[in-house]
């Protein structure tokens, strides 16, 4: 039997778009197409409703964006909507985008909008090294000041929400073209998504992505016996309160420390990789001794230093000691980031190299909530254990 393609088709659901939804439906329908819709097909339906929206993206092989001059619901907080939460999955997850834009509001955009937010997005990114958590707060800066009153005037007037261009700027910064809707023309519309049809699947391109396949929650009991695995390893070079062989005592403790993905707006939705960390290469600890940090063990691809005055401003180990913070440093030369938390009297230092991008001390210092979060997501429990552990030594 024929496997169909199934294609999503994205929007808000606005008055203006419901024939026209209900139409392609039809049309894909009797080209032998599987069309996705959250008003007829997305049963059943989880309790967060978003996520069966999200799921319904990842199954599909064609993602159909629509955009009128309705956003419909706008999160304050997330600054985001579920029409642009379904575009980014789509991009994330590689699909196949078509996108559409009702030509009046692409017009606006490109006339008032397009110049002004390209610019201030790139200042942003030539300032702070890194991309803006949302690019609404770009549209913002724009709207209160590159525009003048009667710019202003006309968009309030017309109602055009903000959000708009902030999405039409992101679906072009990821390459995807996009189209006019004219709803007037509908069968021409039916005809251009009849051309990338056969452009593209005629081809015999296959639309359905590579997904890297990734554990997203382990399981619990696996969980708990890497734990159990962990700490009877770790205890095992402890005699009488002393840590009996630093080097093998790290070594241990390094060696199940994972590295991970880098992402701004990292556990939402609409979460974007900018790095890669490789697992953890190396350890130091060291130890508050009459005004010195001093170097108790290390282990894996290190020299370190073996002690530091603590009125040395220039080192991660006494910052996070003076501080009582955890600090991120980063050496540009050897494309390295250093993760030190403070224990007791004790410091820890937790190498972990880039493995995907090179960055800039500018970016690697614009983006240390982001690495930490990284960090700590794949191994807080390791690394509370191990820190717990050496602040409880006596030596």
């Amino acid at each position: 039997m024929p496997n169909p393609a199934k294609i999503f088709v994205s929007s808000a659901y606005d008055d203006d778009l419901k024939p026209l939804r209900q139409d392609l439906k039809a049309h894909l329908e009797s080209s032998g197409h599987q069309p996705l819709l959250f008003e007829e097909n997305f049963y059943p339906w989880a309790d967060d409703t978003m996520e069966t929206c999200i799921q319904k993206v990842k199954e599909c092989d064609i993602f159909i964006l629509l955009v009128n001059n309705y956003v419909g619901t706008y999160w304050e907080e997330a600054k985001t909507t579920p029409t642009y939460e379904e575009f980014f999955t789509a991009i994330e997850e590689k699909k196949y985008v078509i996108a559409f834009f009702d030509e009046k509001i692409k017009r606006v955009y490109d006339e008032h909008i397009k110049t002004p937010l390209n610019k201030r997005y790139k200042e942003y990114m030539e300032t702070n090294h890194r991309e803006p958590n949302y690019t609404m707060d770009i549209v913002e800066e724009v709207i209160q000041n590159n525009l003048g009153d009667a710019q202003r005037d006309m968009l309030k007037e017309k109602r055009f929400h903000p959000f708009l261009w902030a999405f039409i700027f992101d679906v072009q910064r990821a390459r995807v073209w996009t189209e006019d809707l004219i709803i007037s023309r509908s069968p021409e519309f039916y005809q251009k998504i009849n051309g990338y049809f056969s452009d593209h699947l005629g081809q015999g391109i296959k639309l359905i992505p590579h997904k890297e396949s990734m554990a997203v929650n382990a399981d619990a009991a696996k969980v708990l016996r890497q734990y159990q695995e962990y700490t009877t390893s770790l205890l095992s070079f402890i005699d009488n309160g002393k840590v009996v062989d630093w080097g093998e005592f790290l070594n241990t403790a390094r060696v199940q420390l994972s590295g991970g993905e880098i992402f701004i707006r990292p556990g939402t939705r609409t979460q974007k990789k900018v790095n890669t960390i490789g697992s953890c290469n190396a350890m130091t600890v060291y130890k508050q001794d009459n005004g010195k940090m001093k170097l108790c063990g290390c282990c894996g691809e290190t020299t370190p230093t073996q002690e530091y005055d603590l009125s040395d401003d220039t080192s991660y180990v006494v910052n996070c000691y003076t501080s009582d913070n955890g600090e991120i440093g980063y050496s540009e030369a050897k494309e390295l980031l250093y993760y030190t938390i403070k224990s007791k009297e004790f410091v820890l230092c937790f190498h972990y190299p880039l493995i995907e991008k090179k960055w800039t001390d500018l970016q690697a210092n614009s983006y240390k909530d982001e690495v930490e979060y990284a960090i700590m997501s794949n191994n807080i429990l390791l690394i509370n254990f191990v820190a717990d552990l050496i602040g409880g030594i006596q030596s």
